[in-house]
């Protein structure tokens, strides 16, 4: 076996020719001569190959990595996370969608959950309300208010009824044909009627049947010459002197058994006074979801002939149910 022979002493050029022709053997047993190139060819020729190991939890590591970022943007994981919040959440134009349970729009902003030290509709007569009472503690609130027996003195509790309005309304056929601004018509489980004009067309039997088929609607009160007949028969109670009925006018009329189903009037923009003209009904109050955490669960109040309620419907979702005592005809307005 040869022999590295020493090498020149200039190393530089002069060794890379040198270790060709003095290292044919491949092998460099001389520890005078390491330079790079020999010990590269050495290693070359022995035929060894380099081999990288990849430790199992490395594999495990990644395919976590793949699954989870694969789910976190997916449908299924947004599902649940607006199921533990309780509602559904527009994350292009962050706001909570519509889920047919308020009207005002497709998406609203989250509202000012100002209702935790709220645990009941709080219930007044109208003999102890004072304007100073109702201002300090719910006229700038969400706090939710039954007046008994504020409207017994209105005209309206002596003739409004079903028969009256049927009668304003059928007084003149361009009443309901003339195309008014801001009318609107809603059938609360209710779909065999299609307009107003259907609402006056019951037969008188069945008016007067508590018995037969359910059926409850409510209506703004658009038509100009109905408007100045109503605003006739109703007026604010004293302690709210120094407010104003403003919007439309609304009227809520049905049978036992049905009612408003659970909503949020977000297209309001002030609280509303609604008087329990006839009939009873069970009105349902519970916090918007997003508020679900800070305030109270399901809070509850019936209402009865004489009745006032003042609540801010675009801030507590709200349902009713017509109970047992006749129909229910309710009159309502916003307050300013």
């Amino acid at each position: 076996m040869h022999k590295c022979s020493e090498p020149p002493s200039n190393m530089s050029a002069e060794c890379v020719g040198w270790e060709d022709k003095k290292c044919e053997d491949k092998k460099c047993e001389d520890k005078k001569c390491e330079d790079k190139k020999c010990e590269e060819k050495h290693d070359h020729g022995s035929g060894t190959d380099t081999v990288t190991v990849i430790p199992i939890i490395c594999v495990l590591w990644i395919v976590c990595g793949v699954i989870a970022g694969s789910t976190i943007g997916s449908p299924l994981v947004q599902d649940l996370v607006d199921a533990v919040y309780g509602y559904r959440w527009n994350y292009v134009d962050r706001c909570i969608i519509d889920e047919g349970y308020f009207a005002g729009g497709f998406c609203r902003n989250p509202l000012n959950c100002s209702c935790g030290d709220v645990d009941r509709i709080d219930e007044v007569d109208i003999n102890d309300m004072t304007e100073k009472l109702y201002e300090e503690r719910y006229a700038y609130s969400n706090r939710p208010l039954v007046i008994r027996n504020a409207t017994l003195n209105w005209k309206a509790m002596e003739v409004l009824d079903y028969d009256w309005l049927k009668k304003e309304y059928l007084r003149n056929p361009e009443i309901l044909e003339e195309n008014w601004e801001n009318c609107f018509f809603k059938c609360y489980k209710t779909s065999e009627f299609k307009s107003l004009a259907d609402v006056f067309h019951i037969s008188s039997e069945r008016i007067a049947d508590m018995s037969a088929e359910p059926w409850y609607v409510g209506w703004s009160v658009c038509q100009e010459p109905v408007f100045r007949q109503l605003s006739q028969l109703v007026s604010l109670p004293k302690f709210l002197s120094s407010f104003h009925a403003e919007g439309n006018m609304w009227i809520f009329i049905g049978t036992p058994g049905y009612g408003a189903h659970l909503h949020l009037d977000h297209d309001l923009d002030m609280p509303t006074w609604q008087a329990q003209i006839s009939g009873s009904k069970t009105w349902y109050l519970k916090p918007p979801p997003e508020c679900a955490a800070t305030c109270p669960g399901l809070i509850q109040t019936d209402m009865h002939p004489g009745d006032m309620i003042i609540v801010n419907t675009n801030f507590w979702m709200h349902s009713t149910k017509v109970l047992d005592n006749g129909i229910s005809l309710v009159i309502t307005r916003q307050l300013s």
